[in-house]
């Protein structure tokens, strides 16, 4: 189950016209893949970049493997990189073949293939070929989604994952682009051919190195990862194609750090990691934080904020959203906002409760529309420029008179902490006083109504020491 996509109204929010489809994460590896942003094959279990990996998929040292988001796709620097600037470029919603796709989310596919094209390029100097193997034929359509862990390794065309993907290979020299060409191929321009292909069930290989020209084989019997033999053939490593086996994660992560945005803020970068943390330990999280625990004051605090408010409450960081249902326990509607999507999946059904991805810095709500916000153990994550920001907005969507509670852990500096056991990435932390946070809540535009601090247990049972404010919009 995914969360649905939203648009801002001038109500609030409502539900975009166009889901995104995607089957349950154990389906389909690939579609892990984009769930935690590239994370899924980079595990804890070593980074031997030249020889065998771990027996099933390859892990590394714990890093996203995500270049760059855009409506339709993802573009996922390659395992198994034997030169620097392997990418590929991977739908979000789940086909079997590019061809599947609807003809706007193909276009941008091969858009954005191109605009990579010309990036690696230019960054790495080698010239690319671009290629897709794909698995519409009835064989593979009957197989359905491979099974969690399982590398198909003989399927009819040559493909060892059945989600679609465009793969982008550098080259050592131009020369070698007809090489990719399958034998009995035949040329074609645009890609209405690939459409009709996909939408005939068959299974096909496509390669391209020029926007205006394509080679198609329809039907083809080839090895598995056929292309990525024909690479490594072409760089005197013919026994290296196998990414599972030889992933060269070094190379992998140099192309996601040399295509990726260079203007990412540190702070941007430490909270896509943050991310990707709760993202990993999705489940294990959401069920360690699925009850309060025993003495906490937070469901009274909950009760008191939804007795003293009105209208929508906007649970601004909801996790699982624990919070969010006792909100709707105590009669009120929510709406479960959070940037972790596999976290956020995680909350259970609820009419009540209608959940929305969005970051608490830029919340994709319209100006008054929510009654008041709750955001527990959220702006913790952000240091204070960017929790002003949240602030703010906060501001921005509440109605008149509406309040707001939040609260952080008190302490001075930041520290970078492990989520524990094999999740390889690390939450990132900034800590506050009463003398810190008062003066951005006011400068925010709020009026300070109540401050104080508790000691209460966190979501890994530590005692911490938070601070807490009721703040309330004056205009």
């Amino acid at each position: 189950m995914t969360a649905p996509e939203y648009t801002a109204t001038r109500a609030g929010v409502r539900r975009a016209p166009r889901p995104v489809i995607l089957p349950p994460p154990e389906q389909c590896e690939m579609c892990e893949e984009v769930r935690l942003s590239g994370s899924f094959a980079t595990g804890a279990h070593g980074d031997d970049t030249t020889t065998a990996a771990a027996p099933g998929r390859p892990r590394g040292s714990g890093f996203s493997r995500l270049v760059a988001r855009t409506r339709a796709v993802d573009v996922l620097s390659g395992l198994g990189s034997l030169l620097p600037g392997y990418v590929l470029v991977v739908p979000r919603r789940h086909t079997t073949s590019l061809g599947d796709l609807s003809p706007a989310d193909l276009a941008e596919a091969f858009s954005v293939g191109w605009r990579f094209a010309e990036r690696i390029e230019r960054e790495f100097g080698r010239p690319v070929v671009l290629v897709e193997h794909g698995s519409s034929g009835a064989a593979a359509a009957a197989a359905g989604p491979p099974p969690a862990g399982a590398a198909v390794r003989h399927r009819t065309g040559g493909s060892c994952i059945t989600h679609s993907h465009l793969h982008i290979f550098p080259l050592s020299d131009a020369a070698h682009s007809p090489l990719f060409a399958a034998p009995g191929s035949r040329k074609i321009s645009g890609l209405s051919d690939l459409i009709d292909t996909a939408h005939r069930k068959k299974n096909y290989y496509f390669c391209t190195w020029k926007r205006d020209e394509g080679y198609l084989l329809s039907d083809p019997d080839l090895p598995s990862q056929y292309a990525r033999r024909v690479w490594a053939g072409t760089l005197d490593a013919p026994d290296l194609w196998d990414w599972a086996a030889f992933p060269f994660l070094a190379n992998c992560h140099d192309t996601t750090d040399r295509l990726r945005d260079p203007y990412e803020s540190d702070t941007d970068r430490q909270m896509r990691e943050t991310l990707l943390a709760y993202g990993v330990a999705a489940r294990t999280y959401a069920a360690r934080t699925r009850q309060f625990t025993d003495g906490s004051t937070l469901p009274h605090e909950i009760a008191d904020l939804a007795r003293t408010t009105s209208g929508v409450v906007l649970d601004a960081g909801a996790g699982a959203g624990r919070d969010a249902l006792c909100f709707a326990a105590n009669g009120r509607r929510v709406i479960a906002l959070d940037a972790c999507l596999p976290l956020l999946t995680m909350t259970p059904e609820e009419p009540e409760v209608q959940r929305v991805t969005g970051d608490v810095r830029s919340l994709p709500l319209s100006n008054a529309s929510v009654g008041a916000v709750w955001c527990s153990a959220v702006l913790l994550h952000l240091p204070p420029a960017e929790l002003l920001r949240a602030l703010r907005e906060f501001h921005r969507v509440l109605e008149s008179r509406g309040a707001v509670q939040v609260s952080v852990k008190e302490g001075d500096g930041q520290a970078s902490l492990a989520m524990g056991g094999e999740n390889p990435f690390r939450r990132h932390f900034f800590y506050y006083r009463h003398g810190d946070l008062i003066p951005l809540a006011r400068a925010a535009g709020f009026d300070v109504q109540q401050s104080w601090t508790e000691e209460e247990p966190d979501s890994s049972d530590d005692v911490q020491r938070w601070i807490k404010l009721r703040l309330r919009r004056t205009t």
